[in-house]
């Protein structure tokens, strides 16, 4: 079965190819996911005409938005938090916030390939340093209390799978629970063991902010990790990554090196990181071996050149159950080793994906 390679070659890439897992999930979605044959058809593509993965029509993120995408019956559903009011769940998730309340949802038929994609990826970018199991602190939502949150699915895998019994979530109904977080900051520090602290961006501004109120400095030990998984869309005011970094080091002891970042979406099932712990370039995304990331023109959706600007589009073979060619709405330039991030596309930038939308909609 198709999703059982894909299994296998998320942690072993021995055996198939990605060229060829590609292909078989271009034709897996075909046959499935009616709109999206549609699409295809209008466009006189299907698997008999493709010969190379790159030619796969990508569906926009905004149709995630707008109709449900999915090959088989969703076991797992997540949702964009769709809104930029507050500190409360869907404020500091690290989900898509959308100014206009529209929320993506993701139908998820295949939730344990999503494991196989953290179990494949995560230790190799943000474990290296830390002997496992290690204490961590999770400053985001709980699957309890936010079930359709990819983020919060992602947090409580990593916690089974890798967390020390001393690990803990600070995060509450309005936010960050700050006196939780000091008492397992203040334990850790005594203690002196290397701890990991998975956090989106707004919820660490958040923390550090408190810290600072109360000038309280901690000195986590050496080797210590902070996973930023990014969570600023939408928000009205944010730290500059300069000022994001230096704070961490103020208040948490932990130098810019040790803070690994992630670009995930709700829309996907695999992560890209930051490969600083391994010695990379802390700005440059890489993405996993399951995974490719182009930059793509705006209006003709040609692929860029590396370091020319465009849209992201991410084939991700762990999506095979709703949408494995996506087209983001995050610009950003590709380089040898991966990409960076250049800030999310304006509505002009956007009018291709609303005619694929269109397209989709048909079916």
């Amino acid at each position: 079965m198709l999703v059982e390679r894909i299994a296998r070659f998320l942690c072993d890439p021995q055996g198939d190819s990605f060229d060829e897992l590609a292909l078989a999930a271009f034709a897996f979605q075909y046959e499935r996911v009616a709109p999206y044959r549609t699409l295809c058809d209008g466009r006189g593509v299907s698997p008999a005409t493709v010969r190379d993965w790159r030619e796969v029509p990508a569906v926009p993120a905004l149709a995630m938005k707008r109709m449900a995408l999915h090959a088989d019956e969703p076991l797992q559903v997540f949702r964009s938090s769709g809104t930029t009011r507050g500190a409360t769940t869907g404020a500091v998730s690290g989900e898509s916030a959308e100014a206009g309340g529209e929320r993506s949802t993701h139908y998820q038929p295949y939730p344990d390939l999503y494991h196989h994609a953290i179990d494949c990826s995560f230790p190799r970018f943000c474990l290296p340093s830390l002997r496992t199991p290690a204490p961590m602190l999770s400053l985001v939502p709980t699957a309890e209390q936010a079930p359709d949150s990819s983020l919060a699915f992602m947090a409580a895998h990593v916690f089974d799978e890798w967390g020390a019994a001393d690990s803990t979530n600070a995060f509450g109904e309005r936010g960050v629970d700050v006196p939780r977080a000091r008492s397992w900051l203040g334990a850790r520090q005594r203690e002196g063991r290397p701890a990991l602290i998975f956090a989106t961006s707004f919820a660490l501004a958040q923390l550090l902010e408190a810290l600072a109120r109360r000038f309280l400095h901690f000195r986590l030990a050496p080797g210590s990790v902070v996973f930023d998984t990014g969570g600023y869309k939408g928000r009205h005011q944010e730290l500059s990554r300069e000022d994001l970094l230096a704070r961490i080091h103020t208040w948490l002891g932990v130098p810019p090196e040790q803070v690994v970042r992630e670009y995930g979406m709700t829309e996907l099932s695999s992560q890209c990181y930051t490969t600083n712990l391994l010695g990379g370039d802390p700005e440059v995304f890489v993405a996993p071996h399951w995974v490719r990331v182009r930059a793509l023109h705006p209006e003709t959706l040609a692929e860029q050149p590396p370091g020319e600007p465009g849209l992201l589009a991410v084939f991700d073979l762990a999506n095979v159950g709703s949408v494995p060619h996506l087209l983001t709405e995050d610009l950003g330039a590709t380089e040898d080793e991966g990409f960076r991030l250049l800030g999310r596309a304006g509505g002009a930038e956007l009018r291709g994906c609303s005619l694929t939308v269109e397209e989709l909609s048909r079916g």
